[in-house]
């Protein structure tokens, strides 16, 4: 077939469903030329963001060209499975193996290196789609040069994959009847810090991917063992600012750490202090779910990709859908039929439906700060896993699209079954969670209104633990050692004097000293800094810190307790208005010190919790005590007993409540 015989294919976006539908029907003979937008495409990983290639994406690299699925082999990491974390709790393991780990760069670039050396495709760059005229068949592009450029595309097919925010789709929307597509922002924005090459940390497989629900962290292994960590700016939610702040200052990477340290306690230390600073350079990236009710325009426009379909991360199925439109798509180009367009969109409507409600789905999960449907989330999940070891009737979605058996199973199929399940079982599994939610808050409130005595608190268990007190011969660390010991605990104090308490077991010496904080940790359950500070030593609650933290991972001690102050961090708001204004200025040493013994906590791995006492008294040893965590609001009282303090230090040991918390607290 001659040039001017070939069918002309007009592409809108060099993205990597753009570039796969013009390799694949240039492959047919069809002249394609590719409009793209920017001048030059985003080819570098650094400000980049990860993927999962899974077995649909890879079917579209293999009819391309299978050496680019080698390439995509070579460089990428197979992902053997999932981990999904609530704090450091593991909830489910989810399989894989057919996942490949790369980033939206590498696929593009390869597809783009592919373009470059294949011919009868055109590559235009610096073209913006403004719009498309469906009667006159012309389309309008602002061009980088600034101006506009109107080109006639009567005798060409266009097809549309210019994005989440497709000008073609809005074109689509004001030009013809009834056509009303579904666009729901995802109310959240995902921005990535990249980890140093070679990152570890102990308790993640770099062969498995880890999701952290909290707060919607994920991370991704590369290839030279750089880690991606994901995080998810909620709309509304008090941390969306700090995510999306382009100040990389020190109170804000330290805020940053926190809240990875918080939220996703095992993936913190994998990011350095560099790796933190430079997620504030790097672009945050949104979209929406869109779904639309047809995606073909007679016989002329037709719509692929995100501007059909557009998906949210946690569905695995963004850039896969995208590429299978394109091998299927060259199926119908391949049939010979003068309505491909219309075959292709028939055949295909069905599988997007199912793949949008799915999406819908997760896109409300993540903006929500429902608790009542997170829960539900969890009980469902549970519930279809335990059905699926029973070997009864399952969604197992997640298997379906990315599990150890999936293949090409088409989306009505594959989320057909999950759909059913969720309209059926969600309702009645959130109306059990808000109902003994219900309860739990009146027993809270309840317990609330009651004193709450000094050392009356046991293991979560009923059992004594073995609680390693540093800092345990005088002040709140006495306390907490006499209470502790009366609950019938075993206790061990640290002290440089030697001065013990009652019954428990003295370690004499410098709690900086290796030999003597491995000592003090050893066959513990639990242990507790309260140690003070020292005009001669200004950092010394930090180095003390350092110490017991490494003591305690050598000898694989997990849950740690620390009395800081409040005005660390940014908890001054808690204070009442004179002292909230006087102490930053005062305590400026001590609780410069605080803020990098808390960093150390929040850097630890640990089951860690920080305890800000407001202004410490000698008065009433037992007594109740108000507690502000940091996303509370609210005032606390301006001061506490040290007594009262070792009380709650004592109650947080068995509270799995408290662990990855910061925990203002005054007399109630």
């Amino acid at each position: 077939m001659s040039a001017v015989e070939s069918p002309h294919t007009i592409v809108l976006g060099a993205g990597p469903v753009g570039l796969a539908a013009g390799l694949l029907l240039t492959a047919q003979g069809h002249r394609v030329t590719v409009y793209e937008a920017r001048d030059e495409l985003l080819l570098s990983d650094e400000n980049s963001y990860p993927i999962g290639v899974n077995t649909r994406g890879q079917e579209a690299l293999r009819r391309i060209d299978p050496a680019l699925l080698e390439r995509l082999r070579e460089v990428g990491e197979v992902v053997e499975a999932f981990h999904i974390y609530k704090g450091t709790r593991r909830l489910s393991r989810l399989e894989s193996g057919k996942l490949i780990a790369t980033t939206r760069a590498f696929l593009t670039r390869i597809l783009f290196e592919k373009t470059q050396q294949t011919e009868g495709l055109t590559y235009v760059p610096g073209h913006r789609l403004a719009s498309a005229d469906l009667a006159a068949r012309t389309l309008t592009f602002d061009r980088t040069s600034g101006d506009q450029v109107v080109v006639d595309a009567g005798d060409a097919r266009v097809l549309a994959a210019d994005g989440v925010w497709s000008a073609a789709r809005r074109s689509m929307a004001e030009q013809v009847p009834g056509f009303t597509p579904r666009v729901g922002d995802w109310g959240v924005k995902f921005r990535v810090a990249y980890s140093r090459p070679h990152a570890s940390a102990s308790g993640l497989d770099p062969a498995v991917h880890h999701i952290f629900t909290s707060k919607g962290i994920y991370t991704a292994t590369l290839r030279d063992g750089v880690w991606g960590v994901a995080l998810t700016a909620i709309e509304g939610d008090e941390a969306e600012s700090l995510l999306l702040s382009t100040d990389a200052s020190e109170p804000n990477i330290r805020a940053l750490r926190a809240h990875v340290q918080e939220h996703a306690p095992l993936a913190a230390p994998l990011l350095t202090h560099d790796d933190y600073e430079a997620f504030f350079s790097r672009d945050p990236f949104g979209g929406a779910v869109v779904i639309c009710p047809r995606i073909a325009f007679d016989e002329w426009l037709l719509l692929i990709g995100d501007a059909a379909h557009s998906v949210i991360p946690p569905t695995g199925e963004g850039v896969n859908s995208g590429l299978e439109d394109a091998f299927l798509l060259a199926e119908h180009a391949a049939s010979g039929s003068s309505t491909w367009f219309a075959e292709y969109e028939a055949a295909r409507l069905p599988d997007l439906h199912a793949l949008g409600e799915y999406a819908w789905t997760l896109r409300d999960n993540i903006s929500s700060t429902d608790p009542a449907r997170g829960a539900a989330n969890v009980v469902l999940r549970i519930v279809d896993t335990a059905a699926a070891k029973l070997h009864l009737p399952n969604a197992q979605v997640e298997a379906r699209l990315f599990g150890p058996g999936s293949g090409l199973t088409p989306y009505r199929e594959a989320i057909g079954p999950w759909l059913r399940q969720r309209e059926a079982l969600f309702p009645v599994a959130r109306g059990a969670v808000s109902a003994a939610q219900s309860v739990a808050d009146r027993l809270r409130d309840d317990h609330d209104t009651a004193a709450r005595p000094g050392g009356s608190a046991a293991s979560s268990n009923g059992e004594s633990m073995r609680i390693t007190i540093v800092g345990g011969s005088h002040g709140s660390g006495r306390a907490l050692a006499e209470q502790a010991l009366k609950a019938g605990h075993d206790v061990t104090v640290v002290s440089r004097s030697g001065t013990g308490v009652g019954s428990a077991k003295a370690v004499t010496g410098d709690a900086t000293d290796p030999a003597v904080a491995k000592e003090a940790v050893a066959g513990a359950d639990a242990v507790v800094v309260t140690v003070g500070g020292s005009k001669d030593a200004p950092r010394i609650r930090t180095q003390v810190t350092e110490a017991v933290v490494e003591a305690m991972r050598e000898a694989g001690v997990t849950r740690l307790v620390v009395q800081s102050s409040v005005g660390a961090g940014d908890s001054a708001r808690q204070l009442p208005f004179v002292q909230r204004h006087i102490a930053p200025l005062l305590l400026k040493q001590p609780l410069a010190d605080h803020d990098a013994q808390e960093d150390v906590v929040r850097a630890s791995g640990l089951q860690w919790t920080i305890v800000r006492p407001t202004g410490l008294t000698n008065t009433d040893a037992t007594g109740t005590w108000k507690t502000l965590r940091d996303d509370e609001p609210g005032t606390l009282n301006g001061t506490i007993s040290r007594g009262v303090v070792g009380g709650c230090l004592l109650a947080c040991l068995t509270d799995p409540t408290t662990v990855g918390t910061h925990l203002g607290i005054s007399k109630a």
